[in-house]
């Protein structure tokens, strides 16, 4: 699914409120037909383990490899360094960046660190994957990749719910498209 909308219409509120970092002024948030209000403050790391984020600005931990930055998102989630070599080394060769593991991000092109998020985001094998601008600081040809990679992980059985401003992405057929407008 694609968000899409002027800046300030609500596409990054709306993950937040997927998210539970942020709770709707009115209405209901229902994610499998169970409204997520409800969910106590305490249960709230549980219930983001089911849903992997690529936010618009990486958020990658800049003095950590990016192996480290893989192992801190696998133990985040209840998980053991003991799995994390088989479950990384299976992700980057997934997304074509195995050759990655040892660097920072501060060593990285754009399309390279959002890669990197994009292997963070699936490292635990959400069953939704939040993703918002995943290519409004990216070139063309990075902006592409990208976005086929996200079909990939879609086409996986992960339900991809996007914000973005790239018509091209937003357009593709098959899409289910929601535009938001400001109030």
């Amino acid at each position: 699914m694609v968000l899409t909308g002027e800046s300030g219409s609500g596409k990054t509120t709306l993950i937040k409120m997927l998210l539970k970092e942020t709770d709707p002024q009115s209405g209901v948030i229902k994610v499998d037909g169970k409204d997520i209000s409800g969910i106590k403050r305490s249960q709230i790391p549980y219930y983001r383990r089911g849903i992997g984020v690529i936010f618009q600005d990486f958020k990658l931990i800049q003095n950590e490899s990016v192996y480290d930055n893989l192992v801190s998102a696998i133990l985040a989630t209840g998980g053991s360094y003991k799995e994390a070599d088989a479950k990384i080394v299976n992700v980057l060769t997934m997304l074509g960046i195995d050759n990655l593991h040892k660097r920072y991000p501060k060593e990285m092109s754009g399309g390279e660190q959002q890669k990197v998020c994009l292997a963070r985001a699936i490292i635990n094998n959400p069953k939704y994957l939040l993703v918002d601008e995943p290519t409004g600081n990216l070139d063309p040809t990075s902006s592409e990749e990208i976005n086929r990679l996200l079909e990939v992980i879609n086409g996986q059985g992960v339900t991809v719910v996007m914000a973005t401003h790239d018509h091209e992405a937003a357009n593709k057929e098959g899409r289910r498209r929601i535009n938001l407008d400001k109030l």
